[in-house]
């Protein structure tokens, strides 16, 4: 039998369980990305922050409270390097809190107040252009700061993907 018996978890080990593997893989995130992402009520939500005692801390960045685990091998982006994000990834998807990598003004570039996502540019984590993932070359539309670097590599990087 390949499918190993179901292991019985009490409330609390599944909520701390839920809770760990939630800011393992999206770490750092706020109680209110946790919040929105998970469908439970904030005061699960803080229940199982505190369920993981020192497996997680809290660190301020630009004056809110974001979540680390013990474990977290995040260490910030890769200066200069551009990222073509397709509609409905993660990087957007699993946070209430956007605004950190995508300012307010351009919120409707990224996606509508419907749901729909749109393929943005992220340049050192921050989403600033549009691009056509459908294409046969890049289709790239910039709508913050200045960008004379080519977006070229990454497309590249892109396309070989999808020849795998």
């Amino acid at each position: 039998n390949k499918v190993k018996p179901a292991v019985k978890l009490d409330r609390d080990e599944a909520l701390m369980l839920f809770t760990r593997k939630y800011f393992q893989s999206r770490q750092p995130a706020t109680l209110e990305d946790f919040v929105w992402w998970s469908g439970l009520n904030i005061n699960d939500c803080r229940k199982g922050i505190a369920l993981l005692g020192d497996f997680i801390h809290k660190e301020n960045w630009k004056g809110r409270e974001f979540y680390l685990t013990a474990d977290c091998r995040t260490h910030g982006f890769r200066k200069g390097k551009y990222l073509l994000i397709p509609p409905y990834d993660e990087y957007l998807i699993s946070y209430k809190s956007r605004d950190v990598v995508l300012s307010p003004e351009y919120k409707h570039k990224a996606h509508n107040n419907s749901g729909i996502f749109q393929p943005v540019i992220a340049h050192d984590g921050i989403i600033c252009g549009n691009w056509t993932p459908f294409e046969e070359d890049l289709q790239a539309e910039f709508f913050l700061g200045e960008h004379d670097t080519d977006v070229q590599e990454e497309w590249n990087r892109y396309k070989k993907y999808q020849t795998k």
